[in-house]
């Protein structure tokens, strides 16, 4: 008894099928990538108000030890989330450096918010601060 041929190649619904799938995994996987950029950036800018309370607080922090001590060259703290009140915690570098102006010291800030390394904010910001009137030669 002879077999009859179909008139489709064998294999054409599982090779479609296949496609199909590849298809969908792609819109997935599009899609994944897109909503996990939209939490980010909802994050950060629900933390934003906190990263520049951060950059306020050692600018002052920074002026005021300055007007102590001109020879102040920066410091890091960190804060806790339980002691401080922040929804993450936060760590925060001040680094003081020489200006060309005698009068002038830059100021670099770098702010650290978050508990997951994958989730941290980092945000670095640089000022040009004048020393104190009784400082300036």
């Amino acid at each position: 008894m002879k077999q009859q041929r179909s008139c489709r190649p064998r294999g054409f619904v599982s090779v479609f099928v296949l496609v199909a799938m590849v298809g969908a995994v792609l819109i997935a996987t599009a899609s994944l990538v897109r909503v996990t950029s939209q939490s980010r950036h909802s994050a950060r800018n629900a933390s934003q108000p906190q990263v520049d309370l951060l950059f306020e607080s050692a600018v002052d922090l920074a002026k005021s030890r300055l007007e102590s001590q001109p020879q102040y060259d920066g410091e890091t703290w960190q804060l806790n989330k339980a002691d401080s009140g922040l929804r993450q915690s936060a760590k925060v570098v001040i680094e003081i450096e020489s200006n060309t102006d005698p009068n002038l010291r830059n100021v670099e800030i770098v702010v650290e918010l978050g508990d997951e390394p994958a989730a941290t904010i980092r945000d670095r910001r640089t000022w040009t601060i004048s020393l104190p009137a009784s400082e300036q030669n």
